[in-house]
């Protein structure tokens, strides 16, 4: 088929607007904004090309390992800057403490590593990294492998972390103490006594097959909350929403759906004082 004169011209220009556009696209592609610099540096970084993450290794390396008799201790004192931080049970061996990350190019690992990361005094096994500013490494992992017969009869769990995850799993205690500035806490297992979990940005996740028999309180400034507990928890609960929805299956089958603000209810025995706040977010309170 002959094409005209003028479908010809047009047929150039639109195939050089689509060249310039692809062009652009792939140009500007090369500036990336991300946040892979270490959860440590806490900015925005801008990725230059030969410069950012591609200064580090591609894969997470192990940095420092430390084992500790199962005996050696019965609490849990995390003072944690930055960085992601995981505490698991495993089937048995000894107690692990592990940091890995991603290390820069011409470092070694172990330069890399926090200096006295890891101590025990009296009966708690201290973790203490606040290398804020180091920029020897990105995505700085602490994990602690809690044999179980350590991981199901903790006396207390505490951890401060200012930026960064925190995951707890099938871990069981007394007592549990929680502060997070920024970022996502995910407990999963049982406390016995008392919860305290303070979060100012971001999510926070308990699941509990055993429930606080004293007291819970839990406060989060922006972010969602989910709390799942076993149906016969006995407990009085108050609630204070600034900007989000409520639901849980504890509430009175005349609740309206409109009191959140200053909502009290309550179940069983009425044994434990539960307090619930959030500033701004979503808030679920449900049995498993």
């Amino acid at each position: 088929m002959k094409l005209s004169h003028e479908s010809k011209r047009r047929l150039g220009v639109g195939i050089g607007a689509f060249v310039l556009i692809i062009g652009l696209v792939f140009g500007t592609s090369r500036i990336l904004i991300h946040f892979d610099e270490p959860w440590n540096l806490g900015a925005v970084a801008i990725d230059w090309p030969g410069k950012g993450s591609g200064n580090y290794s591609a894969r997470p390396q192990q940095l420092s390992s430390e084992t500790f008799d199962a005996d050696a201790f019965t609490s849990l004192d995390l003072d944690v800057t930055s960085g992601t931080v995981e505490v698991k049970r495993v089937s048995g061996g000894p107690v692990r403490v592990i940091e890995s990350g991603r290390v820069a190019k011409g470092v070694s690992a172990s330069d890399a590593a926090t200096q006295n990361l890891v101590e025990v005094k009296g009966s708690t096994l201290k973790i203490g990294q606040f290398d804020c500013d180091d920029k020897r490494v990105i995505d700085r992992t602490v994990t602690i492998e809690l044999p179980r017969e350590v991981a199901e009869n903790m006396a207390g769990i505490t951890a401060n972390v200012g930026l960064g995850d925190l995951t707890v799993t099938g871990i069981a205690c007394h007592d549990l103490d929680l502060t997070l500035d920024s970022g996502d806490v995910e407990f999963t297992g049982t406390v016995t006594d008392t919860l305290n979990a303070e979060v100012g940005l971001g999510d926070a996740t308990f699941e509990l097959n055993q429930a606080p028999a004293k007291s819970m309180d839990v406060s989060v400034g922006t972010g969602d909350v989910e709390i799942t507990v076993p149906n016969s928890t006995g407990f009085k609960a108050s609630l204070t929403l600034g900007c989000g929805d409520f639901e849980s299956d504890f509430l009175p089958d005349n609740y309206d759906g409109e009191m959140v603000s200053g909502l009290e209810f309550d179940n069983g025995d009425k044994s434990a004082t539960y307090r619930f706040e959030v500033g701004l977010g979503d808030m679920s309170f449900d049995s498993e």
